[in-house]
């Protein structure tokens, strides 16, 4: 269900660290009208770094350990920005949207935005580019990881509700959870090892579809 956000600023030390680092591959992606946003695991983590208290360790992961970025720039565009920005280049994810490359030492990966189905028998996406940010969010996997940093402004970009989910401790998806275990049936062992991570209270809703479709699990 999508959600009223009033897309606020982002501040945190973590992060004007992190944006000095993708600023060129940003200004790169600019020139030729695209943005870029941090997504998912590293945006979770880093509300979860902003809001611990001096000394006390985040129960999210180090945000540094996994910069993953979308675009509505194709994979070749992609390519072309990170020209003269990287020590290292990998094309593996290519098809499905996913440029990796080293910028200063760090690791991150730019995927396009996707607007995938999935093979209900294999799992495998079926993979269409999109030029839709929230779109692209709504395919994720939980909400929790529905979220995306505007490396330009530091907006964040939050329409299924994953900050509230968050410092609520819920768990919940960001389509109707039937759709997201149906589209990708591991979805619901991540679930419980996101419950348990997080200390985290699974929606209604995700439970209730996760007993009901536990015979998909035969295809993970």
């Amino acid at each position: 269900m999508a959600h009223d956000s009033s897309n606020p600023t982002i501040r945190s030390a973590d992060l004007d660290q992190i944006v000095a680092l993708v600023a060129p591959v940003a200004a790169a992606l600019a020139s030729s009208g695209h943005k870029l946003y941090l997504v998912g695991g590293v945006v979770r983590d880093l509300l979860l770094s902003a809001t611990r208290e001096p000394g006390e360790t985040s129960p999210g992961g180090d945000p540094f350990s996994d910069i993953d970025l979308t675009t509505a720039a194709r994979p070749d565009a992609v390519k072309s920005a990170l020209v003269g920005l990287t020590e290292a280049l990998w094309t593996q994810g290519e098809r499905f949207g996913t440029i990796g490359a080293t910028v200063s030492g760090r690791a991150l990966e730019i995927t396009t935005h996707r607007a995938e189905k999935y093979d209900k028998e294999s799992r495998k996406p079926i993979v269409t580019f999109g030029d839709d940010l929230h779109t692209d969010l709504s395919r994720r996997d939980f909400t929790i990881n529905a979220m995306a940093i505007d490396v330009a402004n530091r907006v964040l970009h939050d329409p299924f509700g994953g900050r509230e989910d968050l410092a609520g401790l819920r768990l919940g998806t960001p389509l109707d959870p039937e759709i997201s275990f149906a589209d990708d049936p591991l979805r619901m062992l991540r679930a419980a090892r996101f419950v348990a991570r997080f200390g985290l209270a699974a929606d209604d809703g995700l439970g209730q579809a996760a007993s009901a479709m536990a015979d998909r699990l035969a295809i993970v």
